[in-house]
């Protein structure tokens, strides 16, 4: 059987061959800055561009973006107990501290000094190792090497990046989960915390990361870094994530409810400004703490609730809504969420796409 194994010299052939778009040996992805800061500036980007694009919105208050908006815009300075002049500078003191974290515990990409080239990959080298793996298995599954070899690029190239930023999202949302449920049934904790936060009892863009800056720093930076450590990305892939990251946040705290085809990342995650509005009203405290990916660890641990549920039940019980939100407020109960819901579908819809974009690849690179 070994004779009939492609040549590693071969491998190394169709590996440069077949090198995607987004892959770069460079030191440097862009020669102007490096990865390391590239990293740190890109998600302040993203937030900030992200935030004046929707302030937009709710200044000239077009016809095709009103009808999707979840509150009246007198509601904002109505009901919410801090400014947004506070908002804005509690922020950008949020951005200091992850950019200054960042910089002091970050390390650039590795890289030769004397060929300027990237160290911290070698494909040829990775995708014999995958496909060492994939030999090993050739017992059970015969198949011709040729098809394990371009399976095996096809893994490198796109499917193990891919499945990193999946469990990189996993990782975060099961950090955020915790913590997050945890500031709020810690009296203590949600005092001295996460009350900040909820003094937005409207959310609006700007406000997707006004925390307590101990908060911002658990919660948001640390919890960044550590999907980033534990899911082994590199510093290039992590660049994604944070910017991906930052503007899902944004989006969930805009005030809009906009369908998929305006806002298309909610195709890969069915957590949304709709879902999360309802932890922002003082009767669901309690519910919907799942950020910012996906709605599993609500569903799996009883705290989820349906925005339409949601909104049913407190008209039903003639809940008023009040002008802040207080943990001390009791919550109104809430029935489980049926089976046939949109986020349930959305979670299932979310899923099998994910296996689609990792299937399309590994099946082009490995039967053509």
């Amino acid at each position: 059987m070994e004779a009939t194994w492609v040549s590693a010299k071969d491998v190394a052939v169709l590996v440069e061959r077949t090198v995607p778009f987004f892959y770069h040996d460079r030191a440097r992805f862009f020669p102007f800055i490096s990865d390391k800061y590239l990293s740190l500036a890109m998600p302040v980007l993203v937030y900030w561009g992200t935030c004046l694009w929707y302030h937009a919105l709710d200044v000239w208050r077009p016809a095709w973006s009103e009808k999707y908006r979840l509150h009246p815009p007198a509601e904002v300075v109505k009901r919410n107990r801090v400014s947004m002049q506070r908002v804005i500078v509690m922020v950008i003191v949020q951005h200091l501290i992850q950019t200054l974290l960042g910089v002091l515990l970050m390390e650039d990409t590795p890289h030769s000094v004397l060929t300027g080239t990237r160290t911290d990959v070698d494909p040829v080298r990775d995708v014999t190792h995958i496909l060492s793996w994939l030999r090993e298995a050739h017992a059970y599954v015969q198949v011709q090497d040729v098809f394990l070899v371009r399976a095996a690029i096809a893994l490198y190239w796109w499917g193990v990046p891919w499945l990193q930023f999946w469990f990189a999202c996993f990782l975060m949302d099961a950090w955020q989960y915790a913590l997050h449920r945890t500031m709020h049934e810690v009296r203590f904790l949600y005092r001295l915390m996460h009350s900040h936060h909820h003094r937005l009892y409207v959310p609006y863009a700007f406000g997707a990361l006004y925390n307590h800056p101990l908060e911002g720093m658990l919660l948001d930076t640390l919890g960044a870094e550590m999907a980033r450590l534990c899911s082994r990305m590199t510093l290039r892939q992590t660049v994604v994530f944070f910017t991906l990251s930052t503007f899902k946040t944004v989006c969930d705290h805009c005030g809009y409810a906009f369908p998929w085809y305006l806002n298309p990342v909610q195709l890969l995650f069915p957590n949304n400004a709709e879902y999360h509005d309802v932890h922002h009203q003082s009767q669901g405290l309690r519910y919907n703490y799942s950020q910012p990916f996906f709605v599993h660890f609500d569903t799996l641990l009883g705290t989820r609730v349906d925005p339409a549920d949601f909104a049913r039940r407190l008209e039903k019980k003639g809940a008023r809504v009040k002008p802040g939100a207080d943990e001390n407020d009791a919550p109104v109960p809430m029935p489980a969420p049926p089976l046939h819901s949109p986020y349930t579908t959305a979670t299932v819809w979310s899923t099998a796409l994910f296996f689609g974009i990792l299937a399309v690849p590994v099946a082009t690179y490995s039967l053509l």
